[in-house]
């Protein structure tokens, strides 16, 4: 009866060796210039062990309680071990391949947030180069074959059950000997015999986030983020709720007053201008690099330049909602992916809507990916012109869709269009700036991420300049922002540099009184609440937009990325991963703990908002 030992045993180990050798590849291809040692690869394998046991007994504990079963009656096994296999293949090289393929672009290990993407398969793996996905595709079929073929091999067929005859003689030996091997492999899916049990933060070991993210198993942060899905509201519940209020109250005042004027007028015709990815590390006035952003640099000594801004997200979807409606993001929940609560968001268009403007909003790629079209429609916006309002051969100009040379031509159209009689507001999402990276432009040939924001920032110098020159400059006013900072760029900068999130935040136009620098600490979601009251609005309906500009406004910066958070003030900078239940970051140290509570605080009263709306 050995035999039901060793098939369990082979079994099981198939799966372990797979995703050892899939995180040392993961390693070494993500590595980057963090100077990975042997120990480094050494010590990842055996903290992510908890995971890959985990996993592999998932896996197994099917074919061990049939392996059970088979003591006392004959099961044909090759028919059902055709049919789990193929599945058990399929599912475990997909999410190898996933999390391999969509690493290098978000920057976090594969969970249950990429269902949200899936309703738009198209733009989900835009930012993939097609001889990309041809060789995944490929990686993938070829992979999971090979999968198959080797768990065809541990062999099945020759599971003979006990005869009636003699049960109580050799029963015993083999049913302890299985309840055993069930036993430790219900270990390997626990995590161990302590209290707590396996989770995603079970493997962190390191204050290098790749070294920690390699030994996640992909599979196991799929299923185990999948279950938590639906229980966000206790995962945040940080404090009862007189202490979080008690730590909450004071950090967004509202309050329309304004210390400085900005502007010559306070009904300007406004564009708001949001630039995709541009971050602090792409523009020289910000302490970037050289020579990448030369227009942008030039139009700083033009207008209002915010210099301490930071992005409150990671994605599009969510600055987009940080940036239009004032609203902080999540961890984990795309507010723009909940029709049912985003369209009942306050807005930037649905406040000048009130006001009297127009709203218009101009995109060159599908405005219906993560529920764009329904939050803007929704939220103020009376035209909406995307990638469908441009040509065949305008919109494949890039793999999202029309590049911004065509885009900003085609905004310069949209205004000249624009009835006077009544003012209006214009925003429009740049593209270029993103994953492949294909534009028609080379001026810096060596890099070609660099390059994608050369070619936006020229286009912006080309449409400034043009604009400039006609009659409708003198009364606008035009907003430049970035919707969250490139991932990745430069390499090997981590959610632990504080330059990780910083973004440019730019007021521009003829409407703008004088040019000056505002050093001011503050967010990409302060914008309405600071421009709102420069056009003798009131943004007291936007409650976490606060008016930098306000004589008692508190400066400081709250950013989330997937499952964590990080909080910038004058004590300093902390990062804290909510998977680990850790700070991963802390300069300096002192101060940690009030800064800690701040960000919490912000964290579970903004999703305690979400979730009442």
């Amino acid at each position: 009866m050995r035999e039901r030992a060793l098939f369990i045993a082979k079994y099981y180990s198939i799966f372990v060796v797979l995703f050892i050798i899939y995180k040392l590849l993961f390693l070494s291809l993500n590595c980057n210039g963090e100077g990975c040692s042997a120990s480094d690869f050494a010590v990842m394998v055996y903290h992510g062990l908890a995971h890959d046991l985990a996993v592999a007994g998932y896996f197994t504990a099917i074919p061990l309680l049939l392996t059970i079963v088979t003591l006392f009656v004959k099961i044909p096994l090759k028919g059902f071990f055709i049919c789990y296999n193929t599945i058990v293949s399929i599912a475990t090289i997909l999410a190898l391949v996933a999390d391999a393929s969509l690493y290098p672009y978000w920057e976090f290990k594969l969970d249950a947030s990429v269902l949200m993407y899936l309703d738009s398969p198209a733009n989900a793996i835009a930012s993939i180069a097609i001889w990309h996905l041809a060789l995944l595709a490929i990686a993938l079929v070829a992979l999971t074959y090979g999968l198959y073929r080797i768990l065809g091999r541990v062999g099945t067929n020759d599971l003979k059950p006990i005869p009636k005859g003699e049960w109580t003689k050799r029963f015993l030996v083999p049913c302890i000997q299985q309840i055993l091997i069930g036993g430790i492999i219900f270990i390997g899916i626990r995590g161990g015999v302590s209290e707590s049990t396996n989770n995603i933060g079970s493997v962190f070991y390191s204050e290098k986030t790749i070294l920690n993210h390699s030994a996640i198993n992909p599979a196991f942060s799929f299923l185990y983020s999948l279950m938590k899905m639906e229980d966000l509201s206790k995962e945040y519940h940080f404090f009862d709720e007189a202490e979080r209020e008690a730590i909450f109250t004071g950090l967004y005042p509202k309050c329309d007053e304004i210390t400085d004027t900005l502007l010559n007028n306070t009904r300007p015709n406004i564009i708001t201008i949001i630039m995709e990815g541009l971050s602090a590390e792409l523009v020289e006035e910000l302490g970037g690099k050289e020579g990448i952003t030369p227009n942008f640099g030039r139009l700083t000594k033009e207008g209002v330049l915010f210099t301490n801004c930071y992005a409150n997200s990671y994605r599009t979807d969510r600055g987009l909602i940080c940036t239009l409606s004032g609203y902080p993001s999540f961890p984990k929940t795309s507010v723009m992916k909940s029709a049912v609560k985003s369209q009942k968001l306050p807005s930037l268009a649905s406040a000048l809507a009130d006001a009297g403007y127009k709203n218009t909003f101009l995109y060159g790629g599908d405005i219906n990916f993560t529920n764009m079209r329904g939050y803007l429609y929704s939220t103020g916006y009376e035209k909406a012109y995307a990638d469908s309002d441009f040509s065949p051969a305008e919109r494949t100009t890039h793999q999202w869709g029309a590049n911004d040379d065509i885009t900003f031509n085609r905004l310069y159209d949209i205004i000249m269009e624009q009835d006077e009689s009544s003012p209006w507001h214009i925003t429009y999402l740049t593209l270029s700036s993103h994953e492949p990276w294909t534009v028609p432009y080379t001026r810096i040939a060596d890099d070609k991420v660099a390059n994608s924001f050369a070619f936006t920032d020229e286009e912006l110098g080309k449409f400034v300049e043009r604009f400039k020159a006609s009659s409708k400059w003198d009364n606008t006013l035009i907003i430049c922002i970035s919707d969250h900072s490139v991932v990745g760029y430069p390499k090997g900068i981590t959610q632990a540099d504080i330059n990780r999130n910083h973004i440019p935040l730019l007021l521009l136009g003829g409407a703008v009184k004088e040019s000056k620098s505002i050093g001011t600490l503050c967010n990409q979601t302060d914008l309405i609440g600071t421009i709102l009251p420069q056009l003798g609005l009131s943004a007291n309906q936007y409650p976490f937009s606060r008016n930098i500009l306000a004589p008692d406004y508190r400066p400081f910066a709250y950013h989330c990325f997937n499952n964590g958070f990080s909080i910038i003030d004058s004590t300093g900078f902390t990062v804290y991963d909510l998977d680990s239940r850790s700070t991963i970051h802390n300069t300096p140290e002192e101060g940690e703990e009030e800064r800690l509570k701040r960000a919490k605080a912000i964290l579970q009263t903004t999703y305690l908002d979400f979730r009442n709306r």
